[in-house]
């Protein structure tokens, strides 16, 4: 009785600091795109790692959800073979996709704590390393809104054609199949709601990749406590770091 008690107490602790885990990640998203100098002040006085891998893991779920809406009614035929269907394909590889992807995004999370951190030192800031590491998180948190808007539009023009069957040529790679239904489609959405949907998508790309060096640079502000000199110095450095990283582990088809 005595060890039931201890595990419901267990239980109940457990549920209740995910909870309130949950809802501070669903106000600090707020931050991020409306009060992210608050946001900053915040992490350096009560910094947290639940908040932005919650964030960080709902930014992964929308780029999963993006490759299954990418992917969703696109067939692949392979000379006499019968088509097959991408989708299913993906869904069979899901397990080790989401290990790959997930291990990688918080290898990135923690490569580019200690770059920050690294440059941060040489700066002439003292702070501590695990406030950073939970700045770091929020910034790569920042990329959700995008991953929103592009799954959006992939979601449509999805719905807007019908299954597409590609021919395969030998010597071609496949992505370039996939590549080319992923246009079509978008032309035809394009020509549907009369907007360039490609110009969209690239719009809320170029903002993601502005907002995550702003809250770089506030980060270095902010959290680090550096002159605005250093700080724009240093963070702008950072941020080409997080770029250069971040397409190093995107090549590789990681990220």
């Amino acid at each position: 009785m005595e060890r039931a008690s201890k595990l419901a107490r267990i239980i109940i602790t457990v549920a209740s600091r995910g909870k309130a885990a949950l809802r501070r990640a669903g106000r600090r998203l707020y931050q991020v795109y409306l009060r992210p100098v608050r946001l900053m002040e915040e992490v350096r006085e009560n910094p947290d790692a639940s908040a932005p891998a919650i964030l960080i893991a709902i930014g992964f779920t929308l780029q999963t959800l993006i490759v299954c809406a990418l992917l969703f009614g696109v067939k692949l035929s392979i000379q006499s073979a019968p088509p097959v269907d991408l989708l299913s394909g993906f869904y069979s590889n899901l397990p080790t996709y989401i290990v790959l992807r997930g291990v990688s995004l918080f290898a990135v999370w923690f490569i580019l704590f200690i770059i920050y951190w690294f440059i941060m030192y040489i700066l002439g800031s003292r702070v501590e390393g695990f406030t950073v590491f939970s700045a770091v998180g929020y910034t790569l948190s920042c990329q959700i809104l995008t991953f929103a808007a592009v799954l959006a539009i992939y979601s449509v023009a999805a719905s807007m054609t019908p299954s597409i069957t590609l021919v395969g040529v030998r010597g071609v790679y496949p992505q370039l199949f996939s590549l080319a239904a992923h246009r079509y489609r978008l032309d035809v959405e394009s020509s549907a709601i009369g907007v360039p949907v490609q110009g969209l998508i690239e719009g809320f790309e170029y903002f993601g990749s502005i907002w995550s060096t702003l809250l770089t640079l506030l980060t270095f502000k902010v959290v680090g406590e550096l002159p605005w000199k250093k700080a724009v110095g240093g963070g702008l450095a950072a941020a080409a770091a997080a770029w250069l990283i971040a397409g190093i582990f995107r090549i590789a088809g990681l990220i």
